[in-house]
This record gives structure tokens, C-alpha cells and sequence, in this order.
């Protein structure tokens, strides 16, 4: 009986390898974008602590059980004045951070949709390969069957003869 052989066999192997890297380049991305998320929640995490500093100072400030020298006031203000400056460049990181983590995750989406269409392409070179295996399946029976109907029949025919 003779084999079946897909012409195409090698552009599928392709494009399988292709998917491959595809669902690859799927979990690095994936990875980034968890790296990414992580550092904007070290960042929103640091503004935080920034923001409760600044409460704290400011309660301190006014709160004071005891009075409190000129030199320490203005000591304190100066205080409060660096860390509103560190709030705000923390505040910058941390939008900075939520455009990183956005554009990862377009990058992410790019990468899952580029998977899909290369499965898709797989898939539907692989469904056309099996679709023509069965067809040349079918014929290689049918071409077996003929055969051994013409032997049959000459099988016969010689056995009549003889008679």
C-alpha cells in the first residue's frame, strides 16, 4: 500500500515551529507585564509612605504638647517641604510606572493576538493535511478493492477455463 506523503509538510512544520515561538514570546510577555505591575505597586507602596510621613510631620507640627522654638518650626516646614517635593516626584514614578504596565500589556495583547493567528494558521494547514490524508486514504482502498475484484475475476475466469 503506498504512503502518504503532504506536500506541504515542511511549511507546516513551520508554521508549528512559528506557533511555537509565538506561545513563547506570549509568556515572556506575560512576565514582563507581572514585573511591571509589580513595580508600580512598590511605587504606588512608596507614595504611600511618603503621603503618611507627611501626615504625621504635619500633626506633629500642630499637635505639639510643648511648645516649640522658631528654629524648630522652620526646621520641620523645611522637612515638610522636601517631602511634598519626594510626594510628587514618587507621585511622577508612579504615573511614569502606570504607563509602563499599560503599554506592556498592549504588547501582551499584540503577542496573544499574533498566538492566535499563528494556531490558526497551524490548524488550518494541519485540518487540509488530514482532509487529504483521508482522501488519499479512501482512493488507496478503492484502488485495493478494484485490484482484488480483476483478480478475483481472472482467478475465475482461469478456473472456468480449465474446466
Amino acid at each position: 500500500m503506498a504512503v502518504f506523503t503532504f506536500r506541504l509538510q515542511t511549511l507546516l512544520d513551520q508554521k508549528f515551529e512559528i506557533e511555537a515561538k509565538a506561545r513563547a514570546a506570549v509568556a515572556e510577555q506575560q512576565q514582563f507585564v507581572q514585573e511591571q505591575e509589580s513595580l508600580l505597586l512598590e511605587a504606588a507602596g512608596h507614595e504611600k509612605r511618603i503621603e503618611r510621613s507627611i501626615s504625621r510631620t504635619t500633626d506633629e507640627l500642630l499637635l505639639a504638647a510643648e511648645t516649640i522654638s522658631g528654629a524648630d518650626v522652620q526646621r520641620k516646614n523645611d522637612y515638610l517641604a522636601a517631602l511634598r517635593q519626594d510626594l510628587k516626584a514618587a507621585h511622577d514614578q508612579t504615573l511614569i510606572q502606570q504607563f509602563a504596565v499599560q503599554e506592556a500589556q498592549m504588547n501582551l495583547n499584540k503577542a496573544q493576538a499574533y498566538a492566535l493567528e499563528c494556531f490558526r494558521e497551524a490548524e488550518k494547514l494541519n485540518r487540509y493535511r488530514a482532509k487529504l490524508e483521508k482522501r488519499f486514504l479512501v482512493m488507496a482502498a478503492k484502488k485495493q478493492e478494484l485490484e482484488q475484484d480483476e483478480l478475483g475475476t481472472t482467478m475465475y475466469l482461469s478456473r472456468r477455463a480449465i474446466e
